[in-house]
């Protein structure tokens, strides 16, 4: 069991890139013993996602609307025609992305992890766990999808993310009457550092607040959302948790190693969504473990031409995201509620209908051209996010 590539994580990011690598010796370590479990997702997500890796199987519900809500009880309303969002069964599809994996000759090992590693040459000694058997495993590329927590990263130097948001959500034996409208709080009492959502997922509703540390934990939060809605009656079918790392490190590749997914923080800082950024650098990873498997060369040189190429993708919006979030997170309730006056206008909801749940930055400088006085709110950073650097 010495593979060409060794990939820690069998999550979807880590089974996508492994179906990227057909031809090539691949072997995915998942830590877990079932793959798709535990769930810590909450499944909202474009549908070009279920597009990419073939799971519209998995999709649950179609998301046409949102509903935001203000500390002070305002809300705003957004709704259109077309799918903006669908809601998926996150089990599926990550078992969908593993049938991907093995169909291209990959090896999953679950209740496997890596333990440790170091270079030998032109290779890399893996230490790792495997039916709890310490093992030695040799290797020319290690690539880590193993998370927030990622040790590969950690055991390589590169660093971690910059922010840790931790959220929790309930799934409730609830139907809500209206199944293509999401809902979502803000406010210091409800979600404080992050937001809060009600979101229809057919025959059930899930239920679920973020929050930025240094806030208590996220569980009495989300008792407070439910009882606001109203809901503390109906049955909890599920409670996971878990946690969105924000803000990518400085590098997310060395010698003969590289980290994607949320094991290099490519969430989206503004939603903390990470399912399309980490497909699509995953992407980028294979390719550029192709290239340094053709040229046999594993050098920090040649892996950092995936860092310039996810960059060159999303790197910039990932970027505006970390301005957004840093007005976001210093605004007051009260200054929320004056941002929620100013942005309650035909105009302003007539661009904000036009987002897109992966690209949300794209919107920042036509709001701030149709509101202006937005940019009162934060001048330094919102002025910046106008003029378009």
């Amino acid at each position: 069991m010495d593979p060409q590539i060794l990939i820690s994580g069998g999550g979807p990011i880590g089974n996508y890139l492994a179906s990227q690598l057909k031809g090539y010796s691949t072997v995915v370590m998942e830590e877990h013993s079932e793959i798709g479990k535990p769930i810590q997702c909450t499944g909202l997500v474009h549908p070009r996602v279920t597009e990419i890796v073939k799971a519209q199987e998995s999709i649950l519900n179609t998301i046409k609307g949102l509903r935001l809500f203000f500390p002070d009880g305002r809300m705003i309303e957004v709704k259109t025609n077309e799918a903006k969002a669908v809601v998926i069964d996150r089990c599926m599809f990550d078992n969908i992305c593993c049938e991907a994996a093995k169909e291209a000759d990959a090896t999953i090992s679950t209740s496997s992890k890596v333990l440790d590693f170091k270079r030998d040459g032109n290779e890399l000694s893996v230490k790792c766990l495997i039916d709890g058997d310490k093992k030695e495993v040799r290797t020319k590329l290690l690539i880590g999808a193993d998370g927030y927590k990622s040790q590969v990263g950690s055991y390589a130097g590169l660093g971690c993310a910059k922010e840790i948001v931790r959220g929790i959500q309930a799934d409730l034996e609830y139907q809500m009457p209206e199944q293509d409208m999401v809902e979502v709080y803000l406010g210091k009492d409800i979600a404080p550092g992050f937001f809060a959502w009600i979101l229809p997922c057919g025959e059930f509703t899930r239920a679920g607040v973020g929050v930025s540390k240094g806030n208590g934990i996220p569980s009495k939060y989300l008792e407070r959302l439910i009882e606001k809605k109203g809901l503390e009656d109906a049955k909890r079918s599920q409670i996971y948790s878990g946690a969105i790392p924000i803000g990518y490190p400085k590098s997310t590749s060395t010698d003969n190693v590289m980290i994607v997914g949320d094991a290099a923080a490519q969430t989206k800082p503004i939603s903390g969504g990470g399912l399309f950024t980490g497909l699509r650098c995953a992407t980028y990873a294979a390719e550029t473990a192709i290239e340094a498997l053709e040229a046999n060369d594993y050098s920090a040189s040649i892996l950092s031409r995936y860092e310039d190429k996810w960059r060159s993708e999303i790197g910039k919006e990932l970027d505006r995201g970390m301005i957004v979030r840093k007005v976001f997170v210093g605004m007051s309730d009260k200054k929320l509620n004056e941002a929620g006056k100013l942005l309650d206008k035909p105009q302003a909801k007539e661009i904000l209908a036009t987002g897109d749940i992966d690209y949300p930055c794209e919107l920042a400088k036509p709001i701030l051209k149709a509101v202006p006085s937005l940019v009162k709110l934060a001048p330094g950073a919102l002025r910046t996010l106008l003029i378009g650097r």
